[in-house]
């Protein structure tokens, strides 16, 4: 070996240290590039479980609140079925007294017509009519 290529690795070795120095920089500034993206992906992270925490308790209070509406709806269905209910009694009941009273006074009206003698025409039978005009 001659003292050419002597120089020539002498040049070579510096050449690969300044090389070296500038790859061990740049990995360490790769190194806080990385650490900080991590960072920055970390806090998103939390931000994303302490938001979906919030949502589910939101949901939550919707859920209960729709549930409460809906027992508060089927009471109020609950109340106006049996209020209609009642209402068609009470129609029965009114129908069925209009007709007594319908009744009452027609009896009353065939007493009163019978002290005159006269025979009131709701009080008689069809058969006793038929056989009258016979």
């Amino acid at each position: 070996m001659d003292d050419d290529d002597a120089q020539c690795y002498n040049e070579q070795i510096k050449y690969f240290e300044q090389n070296s120095g500038s790859m061990t920089d740049l990995l360490k500034q790769q190194l806080y590039v990385v650490k900080s993206s991590l960072g920055a992906i970390n806090d998103c992270l939390s931000g994303i479980v302490y938001n979906e925490a919030k949502m589910r308790n939101g949901l939550l209070q919707v859920k209960d609140s729709i549930e409460k509406f809906v027992l508060k709806t089927e009471s109020v269905k609950n109340t106006l079925s049996i209020k209609i209910m009642v209402d068609s009694h009470r129609t029965r009941v009114n129908d069925a007294l209009n007709s007594v009273q319908w009744a009452l006074n027609i009896l009353i009206d065939s007493i009163a017509n019978v002290r005159k003698g006269i025979l009131q025409p709701q009080v008689v039978p069809p058969s006793l009519l038929i056989d009258a005009f016979m």
